[in-house]
């Protein structure tokens, strides 16, 4: 009379967040695909974002860089302390996280054109003698 081994990974000798798979008669422990570690210590990546770089950020129980998605058109993103810090590119201005627009600028021709129609106008009168 043979008595049949029983299935290793019933129950599963693993620990949370991992599984068993029967490997030659043995039970071969892992962790979940989302979890790092290894058994019968498997986690997630982080729980809080203190657990992550300080350009990362914990969603989801992964450290991902916060800023896709987070600012407007026209902006930069940059991760301060976890956390995603939206500003206008240079040369622009408004509300970072909707949208930036260019600065106007002002009209250097025209400050020029009313110089140099100064001068002409003194330059007349002065040759004409008309005193300006």
């Amino acid at each position: 009379m043979s008595v049949e081994p029983g299935d290793p990974c019933s129950p599963s000798p693993c620990g949370p967040n991992s599984q068993c798979k029967q490997v030659n008669g043995q039970g071969v422990c892992s962790c979940l695909p989302a979890y790092i570690g290894s058994p019968p210590g498997c986690r997630p990546e982080c729980v809080v974002s203190s657990e992550c770089a300080q350009n990362r950020a914990c969603v989801n129980q992964k450290c991902v860089d916060p800023c896709p998605g987070t600012c407007g058109l026209n902006t930069r993103c940059e991760v301060i302390n976890h956390s995603p810090i939206c500003s206008c590119n240079q040369g622009f201005t408004g509300d970072p996280f909707t949208r930036c627009f260019p600065v106007p600028r002002k009209h250097v021709f025209h400050n020029i054109t009313v110089i140099f129609f100064f001068l002409l106008v003194v330059a007349y009168g002065y040759s004409s003698g008309i005193k300006v």
